[in-house]
């Protein structure tokens, strides 16, 4: 007896994404269900809703892949080297933001970048900018970029900021696969120059900024996906501390209040005037041990505990409270790396013409063999 089409949409909804590139093989039906639309946006909806996210280890001309559930156990955790593209089609690259599903990267001083799906091992090259702009970037030092999703719109964009005599700013949308100049820009605010990538979160890139005048103080910059425009937002405090952005869940403020100790400042209301609240403290000595600083991931699902990057070398889940360590244990991590989370998702980035050229290629060649057969059979004749 078989089964209801819409209860095989439900069932395979909830398979993950490394099976269900393996069930595509099992008829035409289902490759032609799985491949679809609205079942890949289903599919990433159900996983976000009901799953743990996945995480990303990116080091020098490495990329790892693991899951949050398997940090979360007592055992020694196995991390999955992925190296293409990477290694063979974009080498030297340097890891720009990820979003929901999406890793992008750049080289070349962010003149080149590479949108890649890591689940299904596909990716699409951004376009070469226009001239035009290739010009007015080439005249600074440093240039500032980021990657996020527009949920409005269903779009992935880069977005590439450059600071000389004012501020030129163009976004490329992986929808329309083209680059756009914003001519709405601040004209008094500077992008602090260590800041080059922009965090993503809510809906929105954000760099650490100062305005210009009066009174040069940092705020936060951010550049809405949606509406594409900036806005500002004001750091928790108005001392003199050190501050750092960090991207894990949400928007995250690091204050270094002392050389003892450090405060993690989240959003608790976004768009609201005083948008943050103080989550927790971390004091040296601790039982972190000697480090030089640290960058919160992810909250754990009780909420207890704070997945922490440690001196980019190490991961370790924190309690705040009882101020206890739990080390994350990885096997084949041997470098520096960089912590993002992410969503395994079927999304396709192969561009519809380069879906069609190689079934066409196809065609073409038994053409080819046809008329090559033909004319050795009359040459016998």
């Amino acid at each position: 007896m078989a089964l209801p089409c819409e209860l095989i949409d439900e069932v395979l909804c909830r398979v993950p994404v490394k099976y269900l590139l393996r069930c595509r093989c099992v008829s035409k039906e289902w490759c032609s269900l799985i491949d679809s639309t609205a079942f890949i946006k289903k599919h990433l909806k159900t996983t976000t809703e009901c799953n743990a996210p996945g995480v990303i280890l990116t080091g020098e001309q490495s990329l790892f892949l693991t899951d949050l559930e398997s940090l979360s156990a007592d055992e020694e955790v196995d991390v999955v080297e992925i190296r293409d593209p990477l290694k063979s089609v974009f080498p030297d690259a340097e890891f720009v933001g990820a979003a929901n599903s999406l890793l992008c990267f750049c080289k070349n001083n962010a003149y080149e970048f590479l949108i890649y799906n890591p689940a299904t091992r596909k990716y699409r090259k951004v376009p070469d900018m226009p001239y035009m702009f290739v010009l007015w970037f080439d005249m600074v030092t440093v240039s500032h970029c980021g990657f996020g999703y527009d949920h409005v719109n269903d779009d992935y964009k880069v977005v590439k900021i450059a600071e000389f005599c004012g501020m030129m700013v163009i976004v490329y949308s992986l929808k329309s696969n083209c680059w756009t100049q914003i001519h709405d820009v601040p004209s008094d605010i500077l992008i602090y120059p260590l800041s080059r990538k922009g965090m993503f979160a809510s809906g929105a890139l954000h760099w650490l900024a100062a305005r210009s005048q009066p009174d040069g103080c940092f705020i936060i910059l951010g550049f809405d996906l949606v509406l594409e425009h900036f806005k500002e937002l004001p750091l928790p405090v108005s001392n003199q501390g050190k501050f750092y952005m960090a991207d894990g869940g949400s928007l995250c403020i690091l204050e270094q209040c002392t050389d003892s100790r450090t405060d993690v400042w989240l959003i608790n209301n976004y768009g609201a005037k005083n948008p943050w609240y103080k989550a927790f403290s971390v004091e040296k000595p601790c039982a972190l041990g000697s480090f030089k600083a640290f960058r919160p991931i992810v909250f754990s699902r009780r909420g207890k505990d704070v997945l922490l990057e440690v001196d980019y070398t190490k991961l370790v889940w924190y309690d705040p409270e009882k101020k206890v360590v739990k080390n994350v244990r990885m096997n084949g991590i041997w470098s520096e790396f960089g912590t993002k989370l992410y969503r395994a998702s079927l999304l396709q980035l192969t561009e519809n013409e380069q879906l069609q050229k190689p079934s066409e290629d196809k065609k073409k060649k038994k053409q080819q063999r046809k008329r090559k057969k033909e004319k050795k059979q009359q040459k016998k004749r």
